[in-house]
């Protein structure tokens, strides 16, 4: 005999608290230990940042549960936007959509629902990605536009631009609107390692002055040098806007992946 299951009401009351609390938890901290500090993970705004104009980041995403901002992401193909696994994995995939074209997080810019989720094979707490699979692909324009992977390590001690909608402060409230910092430097992994110790060769540190860097609500958003996309905010230490560099995820080393899953 075939029995049939069919949920009740309250069956989808509660998945629709269960996911709300798996956002909530997204937007607090990520902490990680290394080497006896507390290197604390994605959350979402831009610490130190500058305002940002319209068009200026084309690429910029915000990635969202249920129209509610949750992460930043990358636009890097017609269909396809990049971001941190650890802001997807947990959360279906018809209560995510993306949105682009706008500055202000308010504003509606263009949405599209999500069709696939392909967060990283081996996504634990390293290899921190994942490729969003837009259910409407997005029309290019001045506001709207890719930006391409990078295929090689950026060189140390050059300048990176983050931007995103996160906290402005530790502590604080998120940015209705998107803010940019060009104030954190690449560190190779050899600095990087005598600073934080020992890593996954996927990570790629940022270091910065105090009061700058990325914050909850920025996780999962673009590190960009030269226009080219290096890497995806993964996570800060210490605090967002403390003087520890900050953990993004190395797309040059995730390049075949990437590639194979969003092309």
């Amino acid at each position: 005999q075939l029995t049939l299951f069919i949920p009740c009401p309250s069956f989808y009351i509660k998945l629709f608290v269960l996911v709300c609390l798996v956002a909530e938890s997204i937007q607090g901290s990520r902490q990680r230990i290394v080497s006896g500090s507390s290197l604390q993970g994605p959350t979402p705004r831009i610490v130190g940042g500058t305002q940002a104009a319209v068009g200026q980041f084309p690429y910029q995403v915000s990635v969202r549960v249920n129209g509610k901002h949750i992460c930043g992401g990358a636009l890097v193909a017609q269909g396809f936007v990049v971001t941190a696994a650890h802001c997807v994995v947990s959360i279906p995939s018809s209560f995510l959509s993306v949105q682009a074209g706008t500055i202000d997080i308010n504003e509606t810019g263009v949405v599209s629902d999500i069709s696939k989720v392909t967060p990283h094979p081996d996504y634990y707490y390293d290899n921190d990605i994942a490729v969003l699979e837009l259910s409407t692909p997005f029309n290019y324009s001045d506001v709207v536009r890719p930006i391409p992977l990078a295929n090689i390590e950026a060189p140390a001690g050059e300048e990176v631009t983050i931007s995103g909608w996160g906290r402005t402060t530790n502590g604080g409230t998120p940015s209705q609107l998107l803010r940019y910092s060009r104030s954190l430097t690449i560190l190779s992994d050899k600095q990087c390692a005598r600073i934080a110790g020992p890593l996954n060769p996927g990570i790629q540190c940022l270091s910065k002055e105090k009061s700058n860097g990325f914050c909850d609500g920025d996780d999962g958003g673009p590190a960009v040098h030269k226009g080219v996309l290096i890497g995806i905010a993964s996570y800060y230490s210490d605090g967002c806007g403390s003087a520890s560099p900050d953990g993004y995820t190395k797309i040059s080393y995730y390049r075949k992946w990437l590639v194979a899953n969003s092309f």
